[in-house]
């Protein structure tokens, strides 16, 4: 059964436009703005323009962008720091939608083909493991097309 919150759309010019969202996206929304609005990823601009989170309905933070040559690193790739720190972000993000703030504890990225620069990339985070309530381990898979480029694991120190 999908569970959805629908709340007035503030940007929009008649009363009947509504966002729906569930419930990972509220959860989101309260702790990125309570403690996360001043990340990089969450200022407009963005250090990624067009960089996109939300959530299914199973919990999956899924995320989508195209990096252009201000993110690139060797010739036509996307720079590696650019991409471990998007998946630093979607895990952080993916946790505050499951109601927790947390703190990276440990980040592995194994790059498995280069990302390249003006190709759409999409993204799957998913929480995996919470261990005594205090760490969680998350993984992160991305996608060129058909091509999975890059895939990840953390583990976050619950703070709050």
């Amino acid at each position: 059964m999908r569970s959805l919150t629908c709340i007035r759309n503030e940007s929009s010019s008649t009363t009947k436009d509504y966002d729906c969202i569930n419930r990972y996206e509220k959860n989101l929304r309260r702790f990125r703005d309570t403690y996360h609005s001043q990340c990089l990823f969450n200022r407009q601009p963005s250090i990624v323009p067009g960089l996109r989170f939300s959530f299914n309905d199973t919990g999956a933070l899924l995320g989508e962008f195209t990096c252009n040559e201000f993110q690139q690193g060797y010739n036509e790739m996307v720079h590696g720091g650019v991409i471990a720190s998007i998946i630093d972000a979607s895990m952080a993000q993916c946790l505050m939608g499951h109601g927790v703030v947390g703190y990276t504890v440990n980040l592995s990225v194994k790059y498995r083909k280069p990302v390249m620069i003006g190709t759409r990339t999409t993204l799957e985070t998913r929480v995996i493991e919470r261990n005594y309530g205090l760490l969680h381990s998350m993984k992160c898979k991305m996608f060129q097309g058909k091509n999975r480029v890059v895939q990840a694991t953390g583990r976050f120190f619950k703070v709050k």
